[in-house]
């Protein structure tokens, strides 16, 4: 079966609507139409229903779906492995949220490419769940992550444990409550550190999911945060974050997460095992 076919049963599935899924694909609503008639035909069951302007999927369509999902991810990532500059055996794929990537993880991949002439690199940056969901779907060989979720086929090997502490864009003593206070979310096991240590009712008036874009807000606004000890060894923050005397420090353990079926043995393996090399 042709993969433009299952492409636009995927985008339908994901936009609700033929016309909306005909304007992203870029060809015409009749053309869309025909492949899913087509496909129905192949397979014997409707696909689709309509309800009022919305289209879903049948039970069988729901059925369907991710054995489209799992051709179509195979088809692409062949594709582009086909289709490498001769000498070249595969792609790695990593995925891992901005936090990880902006120092740790760029070093690691530099050293991996001067070592490693012969696989291409991928680098996916995401938040944590959309990181684990690639996994899952087999998009991406390996998830660097605080707090991975553990499934029964995944390995898991801890990296390292990244110390997060308080620093502010002026130097200042350890007080109650700081106005100024900028609160990340650095996962489930953080927050529960955070209330142990500061166990009072005042919410921050700013918070971020990411780190790395509340780096950028202190930095250009100022305040507060608990940021990663080895950002303020590098040398574009040593003179702009000032860390907090006497303030607690917390650890969260950095993972490498694989699907040990996908990566166990092979050039993956011992790719993997070269970029994360002590």
């Amino acid at each position: 079966m042709h993969i433009a076919v299952l492409e636009t049963f995927l985008k339908i599935a994901e936009v609700g609507s033929f016309s909306r899924a005909s304007q992203l694909l870029f060809i015409s609503q009749p053309t869309v139409s025909a492949r899913i008639q087509t496909l129905e035909t192949s397979l014997g069951q409707k696909l689709f229903r309509r309800l009022n302007n919305v289209v879903e999927l049948t039970q069988a369509g729901r059925a369907f779906l991710p054995y489209a999902q799992s051709v179509v991810r195979s088809w692409s990532k062949a594709r582009q492995e086909i289709a490498l500059p001769q000498g070249f055996i595969g792609i790695l794929t990593v995925g891992a949220p901005p936090s990880l990537w902006c120092d740790y993880l760029l070093e690691r991949m530099a050293a991996f490419q001067n070592t490693v002439t012969t696989v291409a690199f991928n680098a996916v940056v995401a938040d944590a769940k959309t990181v684990l969901d690639k996994l899952d779907a087999g998009e991406i060989d390996v998830a660097v992550l605080h707090e991975p979720t553990i499934k029964t086929d995944w390995s898991t090997r801890k990296l390292f444990a990244d110390s997060l502490v308080l620093v502010s864009t002026s130097p200042r003593e350890l007080v109650r409550w700081d106005p100024r206070y900028v609160f990340i979310d650095w996962g489930a096991g953080y927050r529960e550190q955070h209330f142990r240590a500061y166990p009072v009712d005042d919410t921050p008036l700013v918070s971020f999911s990411d780190a790395s874009i509340a780096l950028s807000y202190l930095l250009n606004v100022g305040g507060s945060a608990y940021l990663p000890q080895r950002w303020l060894d590098l040398p574009e923050y040593r003179e702009r974050l000032f860390p907090v005397p006497n303030a607690p420090v917390f650890e969260r353990d950095v993972f490498m997460v694989t699907d040990r079926q996908l990566t166990g043995t092979g050039w993956r393996n011992d790719a993997i095992e070269t970029l994360f090399a002590d």
